[in-house]
């Protein structure tokens, strides 16, 4: 098989072509376990591409990296083959949301033999439902009569007109926060609805239903398929491992690869900046293939590296003047507790982790204390606390947070991954309680 580096080139620097050179001799003899040795500056464009590849930090945009969400990308295209349906996608933050909507605009923009005209735009908080459309317009490269007012009903006249059906994904809609703006979102789906019009709409935002995001508008629900956007499976985070690293040329083992999706606990962000910070290790020693201590050291990055907002939380969340307490454990139960789609558990769903934790048989009273101080400002809010007296749920305020607090289990000892994967992944012993010590 002859060089494939034109086609596999991300850098476009004049010194990459060299870093290319380098992959295509890998690629026609097979990628070993070690690179030659490279000079300094090569190993740091190796490390830029990883760092290109694997993006913690932002979503992702293009189709070759995108992975799993088969049956949300189906129930979408069911929506665009019916006229008057819309969509609304929501879901937990961090979920890939953003990532989502991006490769749907980047699977049909600008592409003439479609017949899909897709755009993407973001709210702001300040936005108005003029400046939104006046946006979304812009986009798709309509003329907008400037001495028109943009409502309701102009904006449908408009998109009546389109050669191509228009796709307009609206991203963050949970920062939209113009009531008057919301009601004329409600007014427009719904005579996009009524008339039919070859146009479909996709709301997305963080939110647990439909309500929290478009309000208390009635008259378009029946106008508006739902797609919750859950968390994703073990398969789909190995899956994002597999397509970077095969467009790096990097191996990892099996395991290795099953740990980072399952220490990410369904959060694509963890996946990628795991996988980033051991491929960057293993390529600081000029090496192909992803070891064992690369990911222990990516684990370790990523208590001792992260983000200050979710570090400040951690921190004021657990301060005790008490060395005895148990608020570090217990918010670790929390973290490893089992949850609803929404993120939710009850105190009693603690108790198992708890158990596993503190070697104890332990009852609810001994940390429904902690549950509600976590849910309380000083102690950063870290938990939401919803429903009624003695059927209270929480979940994690910022999801985020949630495998950061496992990540930082195991590394002060508090738990071993065996036990992710025993709670993760209970066998039929597994569900026993310790006796009480």
């Amino acid at each position: 098989m002859g060089p494939v580096h034109a086609r596999m080139g991300t850098l476009h620097t004049p010194s990459g072509a060299l870093v290319y050179k380098h992959r295509a001799l890998l690629h026609e003899h097979g990628s070993p376990a070690t690179f030659p040795e490279m000079e300094p500056h090569l190993r740091y464009q190796r490390i830029a591409e990883i760092s290109a590849v694997f993006t913690p930090g932002s979503p992702v945009n293009t189709l070759d990296l995108f992975a799993g969400r088969k049956d949300q990308i189906l129930a979408l295209l069911a929506v665009l083959g019916q006229r008057g349906q819309h969509a609304v996608l929501y879901g937990e933050r961090g979920v890939g949301k953003t990532s989502f909507a991006n490769i749907l605009t980047d699977l049909f923009h600008d592409k003439s033999a479609t017949p899909i005209a897709a755009v993407r735009v973001n709210c702001a908080s300040d936005d108005t439902f003029a400046s939104l459309w006046a946006s979304i317009f812009r986009r798709l490269r309509v003329s907008v009569d400037e001495d028109r007012p943009l409502t309701p009903e102009h904006v449908v006249d408009l998109l009546e007109q389109q050669s191509r059906r228009p796709l307009i994904v609206i991203d963050e809609l949970d920062r939209y926060e113009n009531d008057d703006g919301l009601s004329l979102m409600a007014d427009t789906i719904k005579a996009l609805s009524d008339h039919a019009v070859p146009a479909t709409l996709m709301l997305v935002g963080v939110a647990d239903s439909i309500n929290q995001l478009i309000g208390d508008h009635r008259s378009v629900e029946r106008a508006l398929v739902q797609i919750q956007m859950p968390r994703m499976s073990v398969a789909e985070l190995e899956l994002i491992v597999d397509k970077g690293l095969s467009k790096l040329r990097m191996t990892i083992s099996r395991h290795s690869k099953t740990r980072i999706a399952r220490l990410s606990e369904g959060l694509p962000f963890y996946t990628h900046l795991l996988s980033r910070s051991a491929a960057i290790h293993a390529a600081e020693d000029d090496r192909a293939a992803i070891s064992e201590r690369d990911l222990d050291r990516a684990t370790q990055d990523a208590v001792d590296k992260a983000q200050q907002s979710i570090l400040s939380d951690y921190e004021k969340a657990i301060r005790s003047a008490h060395t005895d307490n148990l608020y570090k454990e217990v918010l670790l139960a929390c973290a490893l507790t089992d949850k609803t789609a929404e993120g939710f558990f009850s105190p009693g769903n603690v108790r198992l982790p708890m158990a596993r934790i503190t070697g104890k048989n332990v009852t609810i009273s001994a940390y429904s204390r902690h549950l509600n101080e976590f849910a309380g400002a000083h102690r950063a809010a870290v938990l939401v606390k919803d429903g009624s007296p003695r059927r209270y749920f929480y979940r994690f305020t910022n999801p985020i947070l949630q495998p950061y607090v496992v990540l930082r289990g195991i590394a002060d000892g508090l738990m071993t991954e065996d036990l992710l994967t025993e709670l993760r992944h209970p066998g039929k012993d597994s569900i026993e309680l310790p006796e009480q010590a």
